[in-house]
């Protein structure tokens, strides 16, 4: 925990926190758009994982933000969890959420972008300036 705490110190990393919160703000409240019915369909006929995953990640995803925005080693701790998590789930378990092709090549995309946002952290975690 002491060298995730050290590591916010770094000038470019304290940004990209920063720019993760951002990133983490906005899809806690796509979660939570979702679930109060804003999200393509109502949000109590979608299925029970589309549903498990909004309550999780919506959750994890705000306090990911705020502990990111913070500089905190437990935001990144829950940016680190989230990021693992729903690759796995979306690899792993990807018949459970995704039922037709556009699903699928979103929730590609949306592992895409995971990897770059894990990459960028870890290059700034090597790299200190």
């Amino acid at each position: 925990m002491n060298y995730l705490a050290k590591i916010t110190n770094n000038s470019w990393m304290g940004i990209y926190l920063k720019i993760l919160a951002f990133v983490f703000t906005y899809s806690g409240l796509i979660h939570i758009a979702n679930i109060v019915g804003f999200g393509e369909q109502p949000w109590l006929e979608t299925p029970r994982t589309w549903q498990i995953g909004d309550i999780v990640y919506g959750i994890l995803d705000i306090v990911a933000a705020i502990g990111l925005w913070q500089g905190k080693a437990w935001g990144i701790i829950c940016f680190l969890v989230g990021i693992i998590s729903q690759f796995v789930i979306y690899t792993v378990f990807i018949d459970y959420f995704a039922f037709t092709q556009q699903q699928r090549e979103t929730i590609h995309g949306l592992l895409v972008t995971e990897v770059i946002l894990v990459s960028v952290f870890v290059v700034l975690l090597w790299w200190r300036k």
